[in-house]
């Protein structure tokens, strides 16, 4: 995650960590100090450095007002998204039934209905192996090419700034679910006889634009860039909260939209969202970085060394262990979530034979207590922050205990009502990945944030590669006799995740004084 040491401070406007007294104005002011002192200290020394001609570009003030559409326009993303990813997957169960083993439009448009017989049971059974082939090709796709994008999109956010990626990022998605529309218009008219590997195609335009690599990176980074130190949680905590109310209102509108109309529809109106919020970006929200400098030397780095470089430079006290423990924290949780999400949707229809309005209904109650949870979080970190100096993990640990009951609970769920047990129990859960970056972001100076969060970004669009690839296996050898045993590995993984934190605790606790303001 970092470089070595002081090898980036001539090429890009440096930063240091400062007290959290500091404002971000000041912080920007001593980074510009610093970037030019250390250019002329230097000069003698790096010849070749001095004489590079740089070019440097005044832009919007990071603190302009309009910095705060960030927040709704992912809110706006994320509510495209599970607006229509229940129907997707229902789309191709549906159509792997029809064009995949040729049974009739009628029969397979009682797969996941309170209609079904035995016989639906046995063909939805049949089905849903297929089903999850396609799936997994399609996670498949937007791990690998992503993840080969994300090795560019650090040192490009460095460099020229994050409303490119996310302009990037949003296009990505707007043609994935123009392109989806399509499809589900063609077999409408076909009465379902349209192969569901064409939705494979729909992720390609997306994949090569980054997908979730280039807008989460840019996002992470731009939130780091217009905040201060203390600020900076609670921005963090907004961004997750923005994006579980985008899914909650895309799982609330889901449901009934699709029972009133059809898939087309849903699909074309996730496409129109995303092209809003499109727009809404290119021409409102401001480039966060003040300043942008460019060199031949910069240029001429090699990225995947220079990612890896900034990942495994060495740092004062403990720094780059604790970032390491919190980048596999980070990676731990997304690989549950990512191969659990695989398989749950198939699950919920094998064990309690849920609709598509029922699951719909459940995924609305799931986003919304942690939803509420994470706006009340704001308060919960406030409060502990009068109590300890170890606020953020401390929220951590809650989140991921929280995270690892849950689990438990879906895996010896056996009605319906412990399956909404289970989301009372994982009431915390959206607070892990919010602390874990703060965490990150508060122990990185400014010019390295692009490159860490890259990184981080790379290695959770590759864990699903692993994750669903693992989660499929079991789910389809454990579907007849055991169904929820995934749960269980999920809750294991958990229980990994806090054993890790407990030793960024101790790490922390070796040099206190240092990381009051990291934790806190």
């Amino acid at each position: 995650m970092d470089e070595e040491p002081h090898a980036h401070e001539n090429l890009v406007a440096a930063a240091r960590r400062e007290s959290t007294s500091l404002s971000s104005h000041s912080e920007d002011r001593l980074s510009q100090h610093s970037a030019s002192k250390n250019s002329e200290d230097n000069s003698s020394q790096s010849p070749v450095l001095s004489n590079e001609p740089t070019t440097i570009t005044q832009v919007e003030p990071a603190a302009s007002p309009r910095s705060f559409l960030l927040e709704p326009m992912i809110l706006v993303l994320l509510f495209a998204y599970n607006f229509s990813s229940t129907v997707l997957k229902s789309q191709i169960i549906y159509q792997s039934c029809t064009a995949g083993f040729g049974y009739s439009d009628t029969v397979c448009q009682l797969l996941g209905t309170k209609n079904a017989t035995n016989e639906t049971k046995r063909i939805e059974d049949e089905v849903q192996p297929y089903a999850a082939k396609v799936f997994l090709t399609i996670k498949i796709v937007e791990c690998v090419i992503p993840a080969f994008c994300g090795l560019f999109v650090g040192a490009f956010a460095d460099r020229y700034g994050r409303k490119p990626l996310l302009l990037a990022s949003y296009l990505g998605y707007a043609l994935q679910y123009l392109l989806s529309a399509c499809i589900a218009y063609v077999t409408m008219q076909r009465s379902g006889m349209v192969s569901p590997w064409f939705y494979v195609l729909t992720i390609l335009p997306l994949s090569f634009l980054g997908s979730s690599v280039t807008y989460s990176v840019a996002a992470v980074c731009f939130i780091g860039d217009v905040s201060t130190d203390k600020m900076r949680s609670y921005r963090m905590i907004a961004y997750e909260l923005c994006i579980y109310v985008g899914l909650l209102l895309g799982s609330i509108a889901s449901g009934y939209v699709y029972e009133a109309t059809n898939a087309y529809i849903i699909f074309v109106i996730s496409a129109g969202s995303v092209f809003f919020a499109l727009f809404t970006i290119a021409a409102l929200l401001p480039e966060s970085l003040t300043i942008r400098q460019q060199s031949v030397a910069a240029r001429q780095e090699f990225m995947i060394m220079d990612l890896w470089r900034s990942s495994a430079r060495r740092r004062e006290f403990s720094d780059r262990s604790i970032l390491i423990l919190l980048i596999c924290v980070l990676l731990l949780t997304a690989f549950v979530s990512d191969g659990s999400n695989s398989v749950f949707y198939m699950f919920m229809r094998a064990k309690f034979h849920w609709t598509v309005r029922e699951f719909t209904n459940y995924e609305t109650v799931s986003i919304l207590v942690p939803a509420v949870a994470g706006s009340g979080g704001m308060l919960f970190l406030w409060s502990l922050r009068q109590c300890t100096k170890s606020a953020i993990l401390w929220l951590a640990m809650i989140s991921l205990l929280s995270h690892a009951s849950s689990s438990l609970m879906k895996a010896f769920a056996f009605v319906d009502w412990q399956i909404y047990l289970a989301i009372g129990l994982g009431v915390f859960k959206s607070l892990v990945n919010p602390m874990c970056r703060t965490m990150i972001t508060n122990l990185l100076p400014a010019d390295e944030r692009g490159k860490v969060f890259a990184m981080i970004s790379v290695l959770q669009t590759l864990s699903p590669f692993a994750s669903s690839t693992l989660y499929v296996i079991f789910y389809t050898l454990t579907l007849s006799t055991a169904p929820s045993f995934f749960n269980l590995i999920s809750a294991n993984l958990f229980g990994l995740a806090i054993v890790l934190l407990l030793v960024v605790w101790r790490k922390k606790s070796e040099n206190a004084p240092h990381y009051e303001a990291v934790f806190k």
